[in-house]
């Protein structure tokens, strides 16, 4: 049992020594807790004790400790009503008091130390408020600096409100920071300043009255008083701003009257030009010029400019000193010449009282005279200021009517050389004429000899978008051609007149001949399309191309043209590229349908481009890929290919930008007539890119160049240039000469 006991004893003193070794070291004691000395609270000047004042409390702590604070207002805590901690001190407010202690922690051990402070009880209050001009600065004047003076007590919070006539100024700005003031407009300002201390309120104010600037002085003026219609004058303006002002907006106001007396108004933009110091006007009347110049202060002046502007003057005379003569019951234009300021007068013409003749405007500076019978007359040409309509020139020419032109081109017994008197809508229609010449030499007329001109238009659609155009064959065929279109349904009716106007080279003597066709609409396989194509196109009639669908007549066809022999210019059959019709494929007319799904992502366009003759006029020539994506309604744009500088060349007018472009301007084949190629459009898609290749293939070439390369963005939302490609179509742009499209083909790559 003793045993027991001793053993107990000793297990009892081995944890004893343990746990002491745990919790205080080798020594056996606890650590002693850091000393907190020196607790003092102080303040600046006079200010300690005083309610507001900044007090600062110091204390001495061994390094490495972790100090904190506590503040009791007599035997609690104090509140934020109470005191308030700041730049690194402290604010009392409630009298009483303080306690502050300071409690330093290290390993564990917290130790403390504190200070008193009697706290006697304080008030906000405002004093000594004025507003002073600064330094350099006009007092009183808008514009100018103020400093805002004023005392408070320590530790006020304070804000400063500024009232214009008793309601808070918007033209005053308030730099607290600064204690800077600027009014920006006149009139009695009051500034007030309220101190918050504590519990307490206190405020005070001070106002000024402050007067505007001045306004700037200000000088305008023309270089001339009198200019002619289009004449150019110089301006000279200037503005000098009172002293504490600067420019804020300065304007020329354009003002118009017709006359020397009366009103002024505002005049029309169009009828002026004005930049800089030149000033242009195109009216003739009076002109007044108004410049006014305003300051940042508001401070405006003005000052004008009279300005009287003449009618410009223009030259009017006969084009050759002969009689003209012309055949009787036929319009012929005759012209003259005229040049100076033309578009400011208005023509007109007169025949003497002669009911038998008839005179308007021609095409161009000519008069488009009718005479009903064989006779000599004179039509007066009279040229009448819109302005100034005490300024005309006048032109008297001499005509002679006669039943026949002696010397002059006769005609066959059809001088347009049979063609339809019908014409279809979106077709294109060969002008072939049976004519020559006679006395002298006879010889037959070329095309080259003819001129046409639609001078009577009555082709009406629904829809609108109609036009009656002269366009271009190909040299080898040699004959210009007439379309009648209509961009949105095909459904044009009507008539027009084409006059043909024949001139002899060997002797100069012309001649007119006209006809009028009628506008049959071609909107759907409906037999009157189908039997009118059928009455004038054969197979055999058509240039290098191959068969012709009668039966599949269709809508989309106003573009994808083909010359024929004798006088159209049609849709080319393909079994690749299948006609639309109103009952099928679409409800759109304006493009020709690829036959694969709308969700593919990888297409090939492949045809023949075969070129006949650019344009004589313009020596251009346009062919539009038109496309359509996800739908027919998500139209994307279009690349046209078309002749620069002799060569092929490619744009893009596609919807959106693409992300880059590429154009290997070494492979670009040149382009003469009759020259053919094979032309290949590729879209590929990869990831998130859509490009677009244009790629061409010479005649007797084995590979083809790329020429063209764009990169898009892949979408599936309609009319983006990357989203699939459903639908294309050839567009004839521009009146861009005459080619063959042929061998067409769409390939879906999957």
């Amino acid at each position: 049992m003793k045993r027991m006991r001793y053993v107990l004893a000793l297990l009892a003193l081995a944890l004893s020594v343990a746990v002491c070794g745990i919790f205080f070291g080798c020594n056996g004691n606890l650590p002693d807790p850091p000393a907190v000395e020196n607790v003092k609270i102080t303040a600046e000047g006079d200010g300690y004790g005083k309610a507001g004042a900044l007090h600062k409390v110091t204390y001495d702590v061994p390094d490495g400790c972790e100090v904190t604070t506590s503040v009791r207002l007599g035997q609690a805590p104090a509140t934020a009503q109470d005191m308030a901690y700041r730049d690194g001190g402290y604010l009392f407010y409630t009298a009483g008091e303080y306690t502050v202690t300071v409690y330093a922690t290290k390993d564990g051990v917290t130790g403390s130390g504190s200070a008193t402070v009697t706290i006697a009880a304080g008030s906000a209050f405002v004093g000594n408020v004025e507003i002073v001009a600064a330094g350099g600065e006009t007092y009183g004047l808008a514009g100018a600096v103020h400093l805002l003076k004023y005392t408070v007590a320590d530790g006020s919070d304070v804000e400063v409100t500024i009232e214009k006539e008793g309601v808070a100024a918007a033209d005053a700005v308030y730099d607290a920071s600064a204690r800077a003031l600027m009014f920006e407009g006149a009139g009695q300002y009051t500034v007030t300043v309220t101190a918050t201390l504590g519990t307490t309120t206190a405020s005070g104010s001070a106002q000024i009255t402050v007067s505007a600037l001045a306004a700037p002085t200000v000088t305008f003026s023309a270089g001339a008083s009198s200019v002619q219609e289009d004449g150019e004058v110089t301006l000279t303006r200037s503005a000098v701003y009172a002293p504490g002002d600067e420019a804020d907006t300065e304007s020329v106001a354009v003002l118009y009257r017709r006359g020397a007396s009366g009103n002024y108004a505002d005049a029309d933009e169009e009828d002026f030009d004005l930049a800089g110091e030149k000033f242009v006007p195109h009216v003739a009347g009076q002109w007044k010029l108004v410049y006014t110049a305003a300051g940042k202060s508001g401070a405006s002046a003005q000052a004008e400019a009279i300005l009287t502007c003449t009618a410009a003057a223009m030259a009017l005379s006969a084009k050759t000193a002969e009689r003209n003569r012309i055949q009787t019951g036929v319009a012929t234009d005759v012209e003259y010449l005229a040049s100076g300021a033309v578009e400011k007068y208005d023509v007109s013409f007169h025949t003497n009282g002669n009911d038998n003749v008839t005179a308007v405007k021609g095409d161009g500076y000519a008069v488009r005279v009718t005479a009903e019978e064989d006779d000599y007359f004179t039509v007066t040409v009279v040229y009448t200021h819109k302005v100034t309509t005490s300024r005309t020139y006048t032109l008297d020419l001499d005509f002679y009517s006669v039943e026949n032109l002696t010397y002059s081109p006769a005609f066959g017994e059809d001088p347009f050389g049979g063609m339809p008197a019908e014409v279809l809508t979106c077709m294109g229609h060969l002008l072939y004429l049976d004519a020559y010449s006679c006395g002298g030499v006879a010889r037959t007329l070329t095309p080259a000899d003819a001129a046409y001109e639609v001078i009577e238009n009555n082709v009406t659609a629904s829809a609108g978008g109609t036009g009656v155009d002269i366009m271009y064959a190909a040299n080898d065929v040699a004959y210009p051609y007439v379309i009648v279109s209509n961009f949105d349904d095909c459904v044009a009716t009507g008539n027009f007149t084409l006059k043909m106007t024949l001139t002899d080279p060997a002797t100069g003597y012309s001649a007119v001949a006209t006809k009028k066709f009628t506008v049959t609409p071609t909107t759907s396989v409906d037999g009157t399309a189908a039997s009118t194509i059928r009455n004038y196109v054969a197979k055999n009639d058509f240039y290098d191309m191959g068969d012709m669908s009668y039966t599949d007549m269709a809508k989309d066809c106003r573009l994808n043209m083909v010359l024929t022999k004798n006088g159209t210019i049609m849709h080319r059959r393909n079994e690749s590229w299948p006609l639309q019709n109103d009952s099928g494929t679409s409800s759109d007319a304006d493009f020709c349908r690829i036959p694969y799904a709308a969700n593919t992502e990888n297409s090939r366009l492949d045809f023949k481009f075969r070129l006949l003759g650019a344009n004589p006029a313009s020596g251009e020539v346009w062919l539009g890929i038109g496309m359509r994506t996800v739908n027919q309604n998500g139209w994307a744009g279009f690349f046209d290919l078309h002749l620069a500088g002799g060569k092929f060349a490619v744009t893009c007018g596609l919807d959106s930008a693409p992300k880059s472009e590429y154009k290997t301007d070494g492979a670009f084949p040149e382009v003469a007539s009759g020259a053919a190629f094979d032309v290949r459009i590729d879209r590929m898609v990869n990831g998130d890119n859509v490009e677009y290749f244009i790629l061409i293939k010479a005649a007797g070439a084995e590979e083809y160049s790329e020429v063209y390369r764009c990169l898009y963005q892949k979408s599936t939302s309609a009319g983006n240039p990357g989203a699939p490609v459903a639908q294309y179509q050839f567009t004839h742009r521009n009146a861009g000469g005459c080619y063959l499209v042929e061998n067409v083909s769409a390939i879906d790559l999957g």
